[in-house]
Parts: C-alpha cells; sequence; structure tokens
C-alpha cells in the first residue's frame, strides 16, 4: 500500500490515503486541490471512532459534484463502476453542478491511524443498495438521486435501464 500522509489529527493520530487501492485515491489523482481542502477540513479536528463520515460546508464554491436530485424527467440508467458489483444510479445527459460541500469517510486501521476511504465534492450521501456499507436510507436516498453521466467509469455490460435494487 502506498500511503500518502495528508495530516494529523488533534488527539495524534495520522491520517492518510491510500493513493493506489482507493476511491479517495482515484478522486486525489484526479483532483489534486483537493489536498489542501482537507488539511483545511482536518485542522485542529479530534478523530474518535472506527467509521467516520465528515460533511463539511466550505463556505465558498470548491468544485463541482457528481450527484444530483433527480425528478421524472430524467433519464435515468444503471450500471456497474469498474472494479464492483453494485450498480450506481445515472442520470444520462446530466453534468456536475458545483458545490461547496466536501465529504469524507474514514475508517481506523489497526494501529489506531485514519485511512481517508473515501472522499468527492458534494453532500454525504449513502452507499448504494448491495455496497456492504448500505444503509437503511440508501434504497430510498438513490430513488431521488443520480450521479452524473459519466461520474465514473463503467462497466458497458451491465449497463440496464431496470432497477437492480
Amino acid at each position: 500500500m502506498q500511503k500518502f500522509m495528508v495530516a494529523s489529527s488533534k488527539n495524534g493520530y495520522e491520517i492518510y490515503i491510500n493513493m493506489i487501492n482507493s476511491h479517495a485515491g482515484d478522486y486525489l489523482n484526479r483532483r489534486p486541490y483537493i489536498i489542501t481542502l482537507i488539511k483545511e477540513v482536518l485542522d485542529g479536528v479530534e478523530l474518535e471512532g472506527s467509521r467516520l463520515i465528515i460533511e463539511k460546508d466550505m463556505g465558498r464554491e470548491i468544485g463541482t459534484t457528481d450527484i444530483l436530485k433527480t425528478d421524472d424527467s430524467d433519464y435515468i440508467y444503471y450500471a456497474q463502476a469498474l472494479k464492483t458489483d453494485v450498480y450506481s444510479r445515472f442520470a444520462k445527459n446530466r453534468y456536475p453542478q458545483q458545490s461547496r460541500m466536501l465529504t469524507m469517510i474514514f475508517n481506523q486501521d489497526d494501529e489506531g491511524n485514519y485511512e481517508i476511504q473515501d472522499l468527492w465534492i458534494g453532500p454525504s450521501s449513502p452507499a448504494f443498495p448491495g455496497d456492504e456499507y448500505e444503509t437503511g436510507n440508501s434504497k430510498t436516498y438513490w430513488q431521488t438521486h443520480a450521479l452524473a453521466q459519466n461520474a465514473k467509469m463503467i462497466q458497458s455490460k451491465s449497463i440496464t435501464k431496470v432497477c437492480p435494487y
């Protein structure tokens, strides 16, 4: 694992990103300026718990989010992102929108330090149905939200108009 040290928490834990094998690493590789935002959010923060989600309004537009609210006029399709078996919901011909929010998901490792497993510009959202971190409101949330077209590389053979969940 290639660890990229991002910061230290106020209570002394190291915070890092696995740049090779994580969603956070993939996202950061495409948007390297986010490292500055991560440091801004984590400055003076104490981390506790085995899994944490931090959603922060940065007070200014920081980029675009792929998570969109949908309605009956949207053309919706489902597909599996590369290297996953979970279906994501996509809105065709919809594009990312400006956002002030930054969301990060942390998991504590065996040494007590924190790995940022996933991060994105946009509001916190539950995992897709079928994901290991699916919540009780995952299905409800993703019935009214979708990812912008081309938000993720997908497995073309998995595309379907029929909701798989």
